[in-house]
């Protein structure tokens, strides 16, 4: 699996106020994603089981980990509470982590705006977003859909 990084348009357009009013729901897609990312993130070995994964979702109340390389720790992708639905009825203690990525990494700078974030997580089999300044670098944090349904009781 890749790793793609988030960049907004270089045109920097921006909505213009229709005269009718801004909203809260405007004012809050125009923040950086820093604002409501989770800060830090839950990493596990391509070399952990299956199952080690699963304990970890559900010790840590989490969504969602990051597997990454053994030798120099690239991410490697994600391990969703739902892509173990499909481990079951399969032998999940001898398989390695990596065998159950279910969804690529794809990152985010910490100060793009929150509507950038929005548009990345509709798309079809993105749940997370990994939060860092440049390609290489550790990340700050972990965006979702849980993040940003939590921006709406702001």
């Amino acid at each position: 699996m890749t790793t793609q990084q988030l960049a907004s348009s270089p045109s920097g357009l921006r909505r213009r106020d229709s005269g009718l009013g801004s909203s809260a729901a405007d004012s809050i897609l125009e923040l950086p994603v820093c604002k409501f990312m989770t800060p830090g993130c839950t990493v596990i070995s391509e070399t952990a089981t299956v199952a080690d994964a699963a304990a970890v979702i559900a010790e840590q109340r989490v969504h969602a980990v990051l597997v990454v390389g053994a030798g120099n720790g690239t991410p490697l992708g994600w391990i969703t509470a739902r892509g173990l639905l499909g481990w079951l009825d399969r032998d999940r203690s001898l398989a390695p982590a990596r065998e159950a990525i279910t969804e690529h990494v794809t990152a985010i700078d910490p100060q793009e705006r929150v509507r950038v974030a929005l548009y990345a997580l509709s798309l079809a089999g993105t749940t997370h977003l990994l939060v860092r300044r440049k390609p290489h670098e550790l990340p700050l944090g972990v965006i979702s859909d849980f993040d940003l349904a939590s921006a709406v009781r702001r």
